[in-house]
């Protein structure tokens, strides 16, 4: 897994999926094999879990709304801080709902919530549709 390191000193792995039904599947792969190369080292399984969960829910999302495609990216900060950023084109602005016990879906960014020390998301400020949502996970020594 090819990884980068941008400007700021953060390792960072990147990848666009069309937005398909098997994007997400492709997605949580990636994550994991990103993981690896980030980390350097045996990924905790808590943390594995945990970014595959939250890489799920945010490019369902992103192909659910109907974006042509999504792009993930996942950075490791030198403090020890894991970001995940899924970048689309839908229309519309994510936003937690309440699920009633019968619901199918709606738990998603509930579950992003819960897992992430912090998460939101950004427009790209150019006017368009795009923007990012991310999250951001702590990673244990």
């Amino acid at each position: 897994m090819p990884v980068e390191r941008s400007t700021g000193g953060d390792a960072v792995a990147e990848q666009e999926f069309p937005a398909t039904v098997t994007a997400p599947a492709h997605a949580r792969q990636f994550a994991a094999e990103a993981l690896d190369g980030l980390l350097g080292r045996t990924v905790p399984a808590g943390l594995l879990d945990d970014v595959q969960l939250v890489v799920s829910e945010l490019v369902t999302n992103a192909v659910r709304a109907g974006s042509p495609a999504v792009r993930l990216a996942i950075s490791l900060a030198e403090e020890g801080r894991l970001t995940i950023r899924v970048t689309d084109a839908a229309d519309g602005w994510p936003r937690p709902r309440d699920a009633a016990t019968e619901d199918p879906g709606g738990r998603g960014l509930a579950l992003v919530s819960a897992i992430a020390a912090s998460w939101g998301a950004d427009t790209d400020g150019t006017g368009t549709t795009t923007k990012t949502v991310w999250a951001e996970l702590a990673v244990p020594v």
